[in-house]
């Protein structure tokens, strides 16, 4: 059930619930990009008090069904999202070195068991049809044909309205946030981020800068804004082990220098600018913004909107029946040589192996 967004601002009056719950988090199946385990992540919400978390993992959501069985094992309310690569088109799948696949970050998360769904659904996609070089990839037109059922934010700075800001100007990235807003409506959100990072990209503009145009269209549009930090490991300590996953992802040295991008370039390597992308508590994330608190508060807000997805009962999984070639005949030979372990897998799996003609 959703939880009475009054009562949790009775409880809060009471300093009895916290004021902030994580929203944006990456666990280690944000695949070498994450360096958080969901048990960590979990274990550190409980101790500080926080009433929910989400996850919200880059393209996927394989962490999804063990990340629900951990965080309700708690007593926690579990968010379950995804930060997708959005791109023009999908089904583009030719680039240029003048005309990369240039891909903006977008966090959705389930505001319901249809959410869940669609949100299930844009992630399947992004393999079955977006997918180019390592990339699950998604545009906006799919975004907003399973849209129903879900909450949007402006996310991180990767994402299309804060680049927008960057590259295109003010007027240009106010167009490309009202064409969200009118997507999602009251279930779109400002996303507010302070890591302290300054001449982003060699523009001059901070990331505070953006933020205070952001909170700008949230006061001119009504759009409630949300504090989050953009979470890649659990702890302040683990800045340097994701430094060394993030080498392993990309096949570098950490003596290499950092890039000021996603893409880094000849002679530099992708990497975080700072330490500050840990799982950071309540009273870190009130002293960040202490001069905006509704922003921590509307975490509240948030949450209280939404009703998890159910879990509870059997999974279902799609049947995939064996095709009935010379090659999937080898396969089998090979793994189960003898007709009495053919016979014996067929039996274990009937739905899978319909015919006679494995055991032969």
């Amino acid at each position: 059930m959703a939880i009475s967004f009054f009562c949790l601002i009775y409880l809060r009056l009471l300093r009895i619930m916290p004021v902030f719950s994580h929203l944006h988090v990456h666990t280690q199946y944000s695949l070498l990009d994450g360096a958080a385990s969901i048990k960590s992540l979990v274990k550190k919400a409980k101790a500080d008090g926080m009433p929910a978390l989400a996850i919200t993992d880059h393209g996927n959501m394989f962490g999804a069904f063990e990340f629900y069985q951990a965080v309700t094992k708690e007593g926690l309310m579990p968010v379950i999202g995804c930060e997708f690569y959005v791109v023009e088109d999908r089904f583009q799948k030719s680039f240029t070195q003048g005309a990369k696949d240039k891909r903006f970050h977008q966090l959705l998360l389930a505001k319901n068991q249809q959410g869940y769904a669609n949100l299930s659904k844009l992630c399947s996609l992004g393999y079955l049809e977006g997918l180019y070089s390592k990339y699950p990839r998604v545009d906006r037109a799919l975004i907003e044909q399973y849209s129903e059922g879900l909450i949007a934010t402006t996310c991180c700075i990767g994402a299309q309205v804060p680049q927008a800001i960057l590259w295109k100007g003010e007027e240009e990235a106010e167009r490309i946030f009202c064409e969200w807003h009118k997507i999602f409506g009251e279930d779109y959100y400002i996303e507010l981020q302070r890591h302290g990072l300054q001449n982003l990209d060699g523009t001059g503009i901070s990331q505070e800068d953006i933020n205070q145009i952001l909170i700008k269209w949230g006061r001119k549009y009504n759009v409630p804004i949300i504090a989050t930090n953009d979470s890649h490991y659990t702890d302040k300590i683990d800045a340097n082990a994701h430094d060394i996953l993030l080498c392993i992802n990309t096949g570098e040295f950490q003596s290499t220098p950092k890039a000021s991008n996603e893409e880094g370039g000849k002679g530099f390597r992708f990497a975080f600018p700072n330490d500050e992308f840990f799982f950071k508590t309540q009273a870190e994330m009130e002293a960040l913004f202490a001069d905006i608190p509704e922003a921590l508060d509307n975490t509240n807000r948030l949450i209280s909107s939404i009703d998890p997805p159910n879990y509870q009962g059997t999974l279902y999984f799609q049947t995939m029946l064996c095709p009935q070639d010379s090659m999937t005949r080898m396969y089998f030979s090979n793994i189960w040589p003898t007709k009495d372990a053919r016979s014996a897998m067929v039996a274990s799996f009937p739905q899978m192996c319909k015919s006679d003609w494995i055991l032969n």
